[in-house]
C-alpha cells in the first residue's frame, strides 16, 4: 500500500490556518513507500496546523449548512424530547472519554501495539476499501513516547502524522508498566479523505475514526469552529425502533449504528442536530455568559450542525482530550452548555440536502 500525497486544496488550507493574526503474531506495519508532504509541517506548531479541519473540503463534515434547501424534521420536537429525557444541557466532560490528540512525523519510533485475540487492525488509507489485519496481530503504531489513552473505558487516543497526513487511532487501549502497549482497536486513515470510511469501519458508533468532529483549543482561541461538531446520547434508536417510525437505522453517509434506544422517537445515529438559525449572535453571548468555548460551539452548531455518533450515558458534546489539550477553564467547562433552552436545538430532516 502506498500512502497518498496530501491534496494541494488541504495544504492551502494548513498555509491560511498557519498564517499570523513482541509477539509471534504476524506484523503489520506502515508501508516503506511513504512520501512526505513537500511543505515542512514539522517546523509549524502542530496546533496551528490542525485549526485547519482535517478531511477534503467538501466533506460533509466541513460543507456549510445551506439554509435555503435544508429543513427542520417534521418530528424534530418529538424527537429532542427525547434526546432530553434525561438531562436538558449538553455536557463535554474532557477529562474521559474524550481522545488526547497528538503529532508523529517521520523521526517518530513505531511502537508494537498488540491487538485483543478477537480484534483485527482496520487499515483504511482510502475511502475505497478496507484492508484488514489478522485478529491479535501486532501493529506497529508512531506513538510519541509521552502518548496515553484517555481516562475512560473507552481509551481512546489519536496520532496525526504531519510528514504522512496519516491518522492513526487507538480505542481501549493500555500501556503497561514496561511500557508495552494493547488496544481492542487500532486503525489508519488520511485526512486527504472524506471523514466517513467505508463501511466496515468500527471505531465509533456511527463508523468514523476518532478526530471527526473534535473541538480543539486552538479553535476555540481562534474563535471560529469550522466543521461540524459530534454528538453522543442515551440512546440513538435501536433498528427496530427507527424502522417502527420508519426511519433508517443510521443517516447516510454514515454507515452503521450502536443505537439501543427504547423510546417512540429516540434519534437515528448520522442525524444532524443544530442550533436554530434564527437565533441572534447576541443572545448567543448572553446565555454562553461569555464563555468563548459555549459561544463558538453554538455557532458552529448553527453552520455545520452536530452528528450523533455514538451512545453515552447523557447528551454530550466532544473536545479534544485534557491531556494533550490542557483546557483553559475559563475557556471550556463540562456545563458551559448548561443554559441553552432546549427549544433552540433541532434535527435536520435527512430527506432533504442540507448543503
Amino acid at each position: 500500500m502506498k500512502v497518498r500525497v496530501f491534496a494541494l486544496t488541504w495544504l492551502l488550507l494548513l498555509v491560511s490556518a498557519c498564517a499570523p493574526t513482541a509477539s509471534e503474531a504476524p506484523v503489520i506495519a506502515p508501508s516503506p513507500t511513504v512520501t512526505a508532504i513537500p511543505i515542512p509541517l514539522t517546523e509549524i506548531p502542530a496546533e496551528q496546523i490542525f485549526c485547519a479541519p482535517p478531511y477534503a473540503q467538501d466533506s460533509i463534515w466541513n460543507t456549510p449548512i445551506d439554509w435555503q434547501v435544508a429543513r427542520i424534521h417534521p418530528q424534530s420536537n418529538q424527537m429532542m424530547a427525547a434526546f432530553f429525557k434525561r438531562d436538558d444541557w449538553i455536557g463535554s466532560d474532557v477529562t474521559q472519554y474524550a481522545p488526547n490528540i497528538y503529532y508523529a512525523d517521520a523521526n517518530t519510533p513505531l511502537v508494537p501495539v498488540t491487538m485483543w485475540p478477537s480484534r483485527s487492525f482496520r487499515d483504511a488509507l482510502s475511502d475505497a476499501e478496507i484492508l484488514y489485519g489478522q485478529p491479535g496481530d501486532v501493529v506497529f503504531v508512531p506513538l510519541p513516547s509521552e502518548a496515553q489513552p484517555a481516562p475512560g473505558t473507552d481509551g481512546e487516543l489519536v496520532i496525526v502524522n504531519r510528514d504522512t497526513g496519516e491518522e492513526w487511532g487507538l480505542a481501549k487501549a493500555s500501556r503497561e508498566i514496561d511500557g508495552s502497549w494493547s488496544a481492542g482497536s487500532v486503525y489508519r486513515y488520511h485526512l486527504n479523505n472524506s471523514g466517513v470510511p467505508p463501511k466496515g469501519f468500527a471505531q465509533r458508533g456511527a463508523g468514523i475514526g476518532s478526530l471527526a468532529g473534535i473541538v480543539r483549543p486552538c479553535e476555540v482561541k481562534q474563535g471560529e469552529v469550522r466543521h461540524a461538531v459530534t454528538i453522543a446520547y442515551d440512546y440513538p434508536c435501536a433498528p427496530d425502533v427507527c424502522a417502527t417510525n420508519g426511519w433508517p437505522a443510521v443517516i447516510p453517509p454514515f454507515t452503521k449504528t450502536d443505537g439501543e434506544g427504547i423510546s417512540q422517537y429516540d434519534i437515528p445515529e448520522g442525524a444532524r442536530l443544530v442550533i436554530r438559525p434564527e437565533i441572534s449572535a447576541s443572545e448567543i453571548e448572553q446565555v454562553c455568559k461569555g464563555m468563548r468555548g459555549c459561544v463558538v460551539w453554538v455557532k458552529a452548531m448553527q453552520v455545520y450542525g452536530g452528528f450523533i455518533v455514538d451512545n453515552s450515558g447523557h447528551p454530550k458534546t466532544y473536545g479534544e482530550g485534557n491531556l494533550t489539550a490542557r483546557w483553559d477553564s475559563s475557556l471550556w467547562s463540562d456545563d458551559m452548555l448548561r443554559n441553552i433552552p432546549p427549544d433552540w436545538y433541532a434535527v435536520l430532516d435527512w430527506n432533504f440536502p442540507a448543503n
